[in-house]
């Protein structure tokens, strides 16, 4: 595989494949690595919402392999038993915030000692967007989103599917007074987990119309859930014509704010002794 270097590139190793067992199947998810400082070093810390890790006592992880420091065509995966949620994971604090977090260290040493290390690349606390970042912000912007819409990925490289779409609510704002905003983009079961974020190479628009010359990167937030709509169907029989009734998704997803992953992180850390070194700004976006 040739050499990760662009954000772009590296944009396909931010995610986990997270995977389980749920009555009548299998229950698919997205997560992704928030690597953070600490005086005993670095604590990778696993982003995703609370509905994805659930009440399952047995999730499974699976990430890209590594290969002499380079990503392999094969897979690398954990099965983590005995989950307690409040335990091994942590939420956040308002019910209604549907983010989760994990210590995840072991995780990942625990593939390198099953002889494949991932090969990933974790967002930085100084990626997310903050409140000062935001109001500079346009009303519309074009966000990516990264993960497994239905469980699908590339089976031939293990990685996930990118997604285009826009802020259908300004990022400055709360969305129904919660710490949120709204994406319009094709938001499916799997992608729930997913990191969301803004990213211009070369050249972007500022809200005032100029244009600038450079890049800019941030991590705006979490995919959680998506709108749907309830659909009259028809089943016909032979003696009559029974209505149905299905869920159509409207492609509005909704994202919780990077602030909010910082929210929900403080309550881990708090709750485990871990102190972190250089904490994010309170400016963060909330």
């Amino acid at each position: 595989m040739r050499t990760v270097e662009t954000v772009a590139d590296q944009l396909f190793f931010t995610t986990v494949y997270i995977e389980a067992a749920a009555p009548g199947g299998v229950s698919t998810g997205t997560g992704f690595v928030v690597s953070y400082h600490t005086p005993e070093g670095i604590l990778p810390i696993l982003t995703t919402n609370k509905h994805v890790l659930g009440d399952f006592s047995e999730i499974t992880f699976r990430m890209v392999a590594a290969e002499t420091g380079a990503p392999s065509k094969h897979a690398t995966q954990i099965t983590v038993s005995g989950v307690v949620p409040g335990q091994t994971w942590i939420g956040h604090p308002d019910p209604n915030v549907d983010i989760a977090v994990m210590p995840f260290g072991e995780v990942m040493t625990a593939m390198a000692n099953n002889g494949a290390p991932p090969y990933f690349r974790a967002f930085d606390p100084e990626n997310f967007l903050t409140q000062e970042q935001a109001d500079e912000l346009d009303g519309i912007e074009q966000v990516l989103f990264v993960g497994y819409p239905n469980g699908l990925f590339d089976t031939a490289s293990w990685m996930p599917i990118v997604r285009r779409g826009q802020t259908a609510t300004p990022i400055y704002n709360d969305y129904r007074g919660q710490p949120s905003f709204l994406i319009d983009a094709s938001v499916f079961p799997g992608s729930s987990g997913s990191p969301v974020v803004i990213y211009d190479r070369g050249m972007y628009m500022t809200r005032s119309g100029a244009t600038n010359i450079g890049s800019r990167f941030y991590l705006a937030g979490v995919v959680a859930a998506v709108h749907t709509r309830q659909v009259l169907g028809q089943i016909i029989l032979t003696q009559g014509t029974p209505a149905a009734t299905f869920s159509d998704m409207i492609d509005l997803g909704i994202v919780y704010k990077a602030g909010a992953i910082q929210e929900t992180v403080d309550v881990l850390v708090q709750s485990k002794g871990i102190q972190l070194e250089s904490p994010p700004s309170a400016e963060t976006l909330a």
